[in-house]
């Protein structure tokens, strides 16, 4: 079985539009992951995914690694600080604290950059900050929390902040290690797993929209409203668009962007 044959035959079963995963690095993680299973074939690893529900739910996480970068696209962290955060704040009930998910988070960019945002901006007269990260692959969390970085990763995070919260080794750099323990870190596969809840807003960029299946696109978009409080914010990747059908669960309000709509209840 060829390796385009296998992801057509076998990415479906797991909800994910395989036309995405035909690239060479992507095609190494399969591989090895024969290797770590002493398999010889594609077709003897597309029988054992699809008997093994376990097996399905980690091909899902090495075929969905994000790279990511801090302050990626700059301008959305600009109106998340001009505009809609100060939004959520002030609807927000006295000494309630703010619920912030950065789901798929990968090495941890994405959290770390709201984190300073806040520090930066709102921690001095803001309420009590919950911040929560989670990834499908366990070793992305794991250096996550190591804070260790290439010059690259920094390439959109304005200097000054850089200088402030970074120290340079050799071309490495290293975030304060005290940034991590305010952090909650969690396995969390976005397909397998109902969400967690109360979140005034939610970073689910480059993932769902971008490599799910429409259906479970649908399904997740139903599981993410939940997951928000009244008028919480949905954030997507720049290019990522909801599904068809989920009008009625979110409107935009700037791209990339989507508030909740409550649904009223049915008496």
């Amino acid at each position: 079985m060829e390796y385009r044959e296998f992801l057509r035959t076998t990415l479906p079963h797991l909800g994910l539009r395989w036309r995405r995963f035909k690239k060479k690095n992507i095609k190494r993680r399969v591989i090895n992951r024969l290797g770590e299973l002493d398999l010889r074939t594609l077709g003897e690893y597309q029988t054992y995914v699809l008997k093994s529900e376990e097996e399905r739910q980690h091909l899902s996480a090495i075929l969905t690694v994000t790279i990511s970068r801090f302050w990626r696209n700059a301008r959305l962290f600009e109106i998340l600080k001009e505009t809609w955060l100060p939004v959520i704040l002030s609807r927000m009930v006295s000494d309630e604290p703010l619920g912030i998910w950065s789901a798929g988070c990968a090495s941890g960019e994405e959290p770390y950059s709201l984190l300073i945002l806040w520090q930066e901006s709102f921690a001095s007269s803001g309420p009590e900050l919950r911040l929560l990260a989670s990834d499908s692959d366990k070793r992305c969390l794991e250096r996550a929390q190591l804070c260790r970085y290439s010059a690259s990763s920094f390439r959109e995070m304005p200097l000054y902040l850089r200088r402030k919260y970074c120290t340079n080794e050799g071309g490495t750099f290293s975030l304060s290690q005290d940034l991590p323990k305010r952090i909650k870190w969690i396995e969390h596969n976005l397909i397998w797993e109902e969400p967690p809840e109360n979140n005034h807003l939610i970073f689910c960029r480059n993932l769902v929209y971008t490599y799910f299946t429409d259906s479970l696109q649908q399904l997740i978009t139903e599981r993410l409203h939940h997951a928000l409080k009244p008028k919480g914010l949905l954030v997507v990747g720049r290019k990522d668009r909801l599904p068809p059908g989920t009008e009625g669960l979110f409107r935009l309000a700037d791209h990339p962007i989507y508030e909740r709509v409550d649904i009223p209840e049915i008496i």
